[in-house]
Protein backbone atom coordinates (compact mmCIF):
# COMPACT_ATOMS: atom_id res chain seq x y z
CA UNK A 1 0.00 0.00 0.00
CA UNK A 2 1.10 3.46 -0.77
CA UNK A 3 0.82 6.43 1.09
CA UNK A 4 0.60 10.15 -0.02
CA UNK A 5 1.24 12.96 2.16
CA UNK A 6 -0.59 15.74 0.66
CA UNK A 7 0.29 19.47 2.33
CA UNK A 8 -2.67 21.15 4.49
CA UNK A 9 -2.31 24.30 1.46
CA UNK A 10 -3.15 21.73 -1.08
CA UNK A 11 -0.74 21.09 -3.42
CA UNK A 12 3.04 22.61 -3.59
CA UNK A 13 3.57 23.11 0.31
CA UNK A 14 4.72 26.03 1.84
CA UNK A 15 7.65 28.04 0.11
CA UNK A 16 7.89 26.62 -3.05
CA UNK A 17 9.22 28.90 -5.62
CA UNK A 18 7.36 30.60 -7.93
CA UNK A 19 8.01 29.98 -11.90
CA UNK A 20 9.81 32.68 -13.76
CA UNK A 21 10.12 33.16 -17.15
CA UNK A 22 14.12 33.82 -18.03
CA UNK A 23 14.65 35.43 -21.07
CA UNK A 24 17.62 33.99 -22.46
CA UNK A 25 19.70 36.31 -25.00
CA UNK A 26 20.54 35.37 -28.95
CA UNK A 27 24.05 35.06 -28.75
CA UNK A 28 23.85 34.94 -32.66
CA UNK A 29 23.22 38.41 -32.88
CA UNK A 30 26.32 40.22 -32.11
CA UNK A 31 25.38 43.95 -30.06
CA UNK A 32 26.19 45.91 -33.24
CA UNK A 33 23.44 43.23 -35.44
CA UNK A 34 20.80 43.86 -33.06
CA UNK A 35 20.87 47.64 -32.76
CA UNK A 36 21.18 47.44 -36.71
CA UNK A 37 18.18 45.38 -36.50
CA UNK A 38 16.50 47.74 -33.91
CA UNK A 39 17.03 50.70 -35.96
CA UNK A 40 16.17 48.65 -39.43
CA UNK A 41 12.28 47.74 -37.74
CA UNK A 42 11.68 51.39 -36.64
CA UNK A 43 12.70 52.41 -40.14
CA UNK A 44 10.22 49.73 -41.49
CA UNK A 45 7.21 50.89 -39.30
CA UNK A 46 8.01 54.47 -40.60
CA UNK A 47 7.82 52.97 -44.15
CA UNK A 48 4.77 50.65 -43.88
CA UNK A 49 2.93 52.62 -41.56
CA UNK A 50 2.08 51.48 -38.10
CA UNK A 51 3.66 48.38 -35.87
CA UNK A 52 0.79 46.37 -36.31
CA UNK A 53 0.94 46.31 -40.56
CA UNK A 54 4.46 45.55 -40.26
CA UNK A 55 4.21 42.53 -37.69
CA UNK A 56 1.17 41.53 -39.97
CA UNK A 57 3.78 41.57 -42.63
CA UNK A 58 6.44 39.92 -40.86
CA UNK A 59 4.11 37.36 -39.64
CA UNK A 60 4.59 38.52 -35.84
CA UNK A 61 2.88 39.54 -32.56
CA UNK A 62 2.86 43.32 -32.44
CA UNK A 63 3.86 42.84 -28.89
CA UNK A 64 7.17 41.00 -30.00
CA UNK A 65 8.13 43.62 -32.97
CA UNK A 66 7.56 46.54 -30.38
CA UNK A 67 9.65 44.88 -27.61
CA UNK A 68 12.57 43.99 -30.26
CA UNK A 69 12.85 47.74 -31.42
CA UNK A 70 12.74 49.43 -28.28
CA UNK A 71 15.24 47.01 -26.91
CA UNK A 72 13.36 45.16 -24.19
CA UNK A 73 14.01 41.87 -26.38
CA UNK A 74 17.18 40.80 -28.52
CA UNK A 75 16.00 39.36 -31.14
CA UNK A 76 17.27 36.62 -33.14
CA UNK A 77 18.50 35.58 -36.66
CA UNK A 78 15.19 34.84 -38.15
CA UNK A 79 13.72 38.33 -37.15
CA UNK A 80 16.26 39.65 -38.78
CA UNK A 81 15.27 37.54 -42.22
CA UNK A 82 11.75 38.25 -41.87
CA UNK A 83 12.67 41.98 -41.68
CA UNK A 84 14.89 41.53 -44.66
CA UNK A 85 12.28 40.24 -46.81
CA UNK A 86 9.50 43.10 -45.43
CA UNK A 87 12.28 45.85 -46.27
CA UNK A 88 13.39 44.20 -49.90
CA UNK A 89 16.62 43.15 -49.03
CA UNK A 90 18.92 40.32 -47.80
CA UNK A 91 20.02 40.17 -44.28
CA UNK A 92 23.62 41.04 -44.95
CA UNK A 93 22.39 43.98 -46.04
CA UNK A 94 20.14 44.99 -43.70
CA UNK A 95 22.71 44.31 -40.81
CA UNK A 96 25.66 45.06 -42.61
CA UNK A 97 27.76 48.13 -42.05
CA UNK A 98 26.97 51.60 -43.39
CA UNK A 99 27.59 52.11 -47.08
CA UNK A 100 28.11 55.79 -48.61
CA UNK A 101 25.49 56.81 -51.32
CA UNK A 102 28.40 56.94 -53.75
CA UNK A 103 29.11 53.56 -53.69
CA UNK A 104 27.59 50.25 -55.03
CA UNK A 105 25.74 48.67 -51.98
CA UNK A 106 26.63 44.95 -52.98
CA UNK A 107 30.73 45.11 -54.06
CA UNK A 108 31.87 48.82 -52.15
CA UNK A 109 33.01 50.29 -55.26
CA UNK A 110 32.68 53.76 -55.91
CA UNK A 111 31.16 53.96 -59.54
Amino acid sequence: MQLYLIPPDGGQGEGAPARRRRSIPCLSLTPQQRKRLRAALRNLRAAYGSWACLADVMGMSVTSVEAIANGRDAGSPATAQRAAKAAGLTVEQLLGGLVAADRCPTCGRSG
